[in-house]
């Protein structure tokens, strides 16, 4: 996995799960349109955002609307703050695709959502689980 440089990183718990959300572009125009949402813990599913959203959400729903719930939890997070832990300004980190979901149309301003698992460079994982996992909602799937 390649380091990525000086990226906003918004990590944040969803129901006591450590989680990380940035963006990224594949364009120079370098808007955003790669939304990554993925665990923190090596421990965790890479898969754990997937398996989250098709336990809150309805039951007719599909892989779309899991996708928007994905991505809207970690918007919240870093917009709203519910759930953040702390937002990393200039970070260094690595990810290793688990899922992608190419979106029906522009979903929070991406095309894609990508899931899977994130190393950040320097960052120490033993007090934000702790914080995560006291604020934990909800038995583990």
């Amino acid at each position: 996995m390649p380091v990525v440089d000086s990226e906003r990183v918004t990590v944040f718990h969803l129901f006591g799960e450590l989680l990380a959300y940035t963006t990224r572009s594949e364009v120079p125009a370098a808007y955003g349109e790669i939304g990554i949402v993925a665990v923190l813990d090596p421990e965790a599913s890479p898969g754990l955002p997937w398996l989250l959203a098709a336990r809150f959400c309805r039951e007719r729903d599909q892989t779309e609307q899991y996708a928007q719930w994905i991505t809207s939890q970690a918007a919240r997070a870093r917009v709203s703050g519910g759930g953040r832990l702390v937002e990393l300004q200039a970070a260094k980190w690595e990810f290793e695709k688990h899922k992608e979901h190419r979106f029906t149309a522009l979903y929070f301003n991406h095309e894609i959502l990508r899931t899977g698992t994130m190393r950040v460079v320097g960052l120490d994982l033993v007090p934000l689980k702790t914080q995560a996992r006291t604020r934990r909602r909800y038995c583990p799937p």
